[in-house]
């Protein structure tokens, strides 16, 4: 991933960054003057530029057209030490190594995510270059994954020297500079390990507290900043669908968000993992009864009716994802499924994906052959016409397809290379990403992970 200049660029921009760098902040909305503010404050040379004539003018008046607190003293601290200066035109820019995009993605008519403006300024950017040394066009404005890729297959080549990096921002507006000196979480994505490199070396110098960070791709980057938001609107959205039953049942909210914030003790939000779909003794019958009871009382197609539609749903991909590897095998078909209970460390079968998998299969004439170190005798009660095996090695024998249903520990240690040696199709779907995808590809399997790369 290391473009033909990455060396020069780090020379370039390593003495710059001890130095103090010279940085374009294209965009002066929230986001742009809130980050240009930051720079300055650690003796960068900031550029910011906006298309607004009417606004770059307030701002050299020292007049913010929004509201922050403690941003105007900040911004304009740096603006009266000359290390923040404000224009409407890219003519006025000196040249510099790093330009940083913070344009608005508004939804268009159709409600799909409008890159137009972070198009118009890349293409402004790399037309007011004068010399063809390197530059990082960091993208800070929240795009819709595949934007970058695009970006940088229109851009950037070996010879163009122009390298983009994606930055996204976690700023919450009415706190953004306490958020900032205290929280500071960096994503950065990109496909140049060295601009990925100088743009973290760049943020750290003038974050002032410990930072976590991560460093991946541009589509994980971009999704990571979709999620985040949505995430959060789920929340809200869930919390104001509980405040309307908690008025509608006489309960109070208060008292039931604390109760909420206990899930964090259980089941951190920093531990959630992908898997086939939910099951057990209580998630699937309290959904369920929940989702009725919010029927009674006249609240219909709320997050927790989806959140049961969204759970059949995910099963029903696994069983296609199943299948559908099975179309090209001639003759019978066998298919293992490596455990049964719900979840590790118990025999529970109630509502584990395998009473729905095992069924569906049988239904297309599949073979099925099964493996779990503890729950085989509670499911040899409900299917007799499955084969039980005594390991996993004996269930994978001649068979076209191995799924991993339960995250048993001894599934993480299997020697893959044993593994591929019985069974009949080298096909693998972990549900549980107890494999990496690089080890199972060295092994030379097909296989379906839950959205590993």
């Amino acid at each position: 991933m290391i473009m033909k200049h990455g060396m020069v660029m780090i020379v370039l921009f390593c003495t710059t960054v001890l130095s103090g760098s010279a940085v374009v902040v294209v965009g002066c909305g929230y986001v742009g003057l809130t980050f240009a503010a930051v720079l300055a404050g650690v003796d960068h040379t900031i550029t910011c530029v906006d298309i607004d004539g009417h606004k770059i003018q307030s701002l050299k008046n020292y007049q913010l057209p929004l509201y922050e607190p403690g941003l105007h003293e900040l911004l304009f601290d740096g603006a009266k030490k000359n290390r923040i200066t404000f224009t409407n035109s890219f003519d006025d820019i000196e040249h510099a190594h790093i330009y940083y995009v913070c344009v608005p993605t508004p939804v268009d008519a159709q409600g799909a995510c409008d890159c137009s403006y972070v198009r118009s300024a890349c293409a402004a950017i790399i037309a007011a270059r004068s010399t063809d040394e390197p530059i990082i066009v960091v993208i800070k404005s929240t795009v819709v994954p595949g934007t970058l890729r695009s970006l940088h297959e229109e851009f950037s080549t070996p010879t163009t020297n122009i390298h983009f990096v994606y930055n996204p921002e976690f700023m919450r507006e009415g706190c953004a500079l306490q958020d900032i000196r205290t929280r500071n979480p960096i994503v950065l994505g990109a496909e140049s390990d060295d601009a990925l490199h100088l743009v973290e070396q760049l943020l750290t110098a003038c974050l002032p507290a410990p930072t976590d960070i991560i460093k991946t791709n541009f589509e994980t980057a971009e999704l990571i900043k979709y999620s985040w938001n949505t995430f959060s609107a789920l929340r809200i959205a869930y919390v104001n669908e509980l405040a309307t039953t908690c008025r509608l049942l006489g309960a109070d909210i208060v008292p039931v968000v604390q109760g909420l914030a206990l899930s964090e003790q259980l089941l951190p939000t920093a531990q959630l993992k992908p898997g086939p779909g939910y099951g057990g003794s209580c998630l699937p019958k309290d959904t369920i009864a929940f989702a009725h009871m919010l029927d009674f009382i006249g609240l219909n197609h709320t997050m927790s009716h989806h959140t049961i539609e969204s759970n059949q749903q995910h099963k029903n991909r696994l069983v296609r994802d199943i299948v559908s590897g099975l179309e090209l095998v001639r003759g019978s078909r066998t298919v293992t499924l490596l455990g049964l209970s719900f979840k590790a460390h118990t025999n529970d079968i109630r509502n584990s994906v395998a009473l729905d998998i095992i069924p569906a299969l049988q239904a297309r004439g599949v073979t099925v052959k099964v493996y779990d170190p503890v729950a085989m005798p509670t499911m040899q009660a409900v299917f007799h016409d499955v084969i039980y095996c005594t390991s996993a090695y004996e269930a994978a024998e001649d068979s076209d397809c191995i799924v991993i249903l339960t995250e048993w520990p001894e599934f993480s240690t299997l020697d893959l290379a044993v593994l591929g040696s019985v069974c009949r199709k080298k096909r693998i779907i972990d549900t549980r990403n107890l494999f990496s995808p690089t080890n199972l590809y060295n092994h030379g399997f097909d296989f379906i992970t839950m959205g590993r790369l």
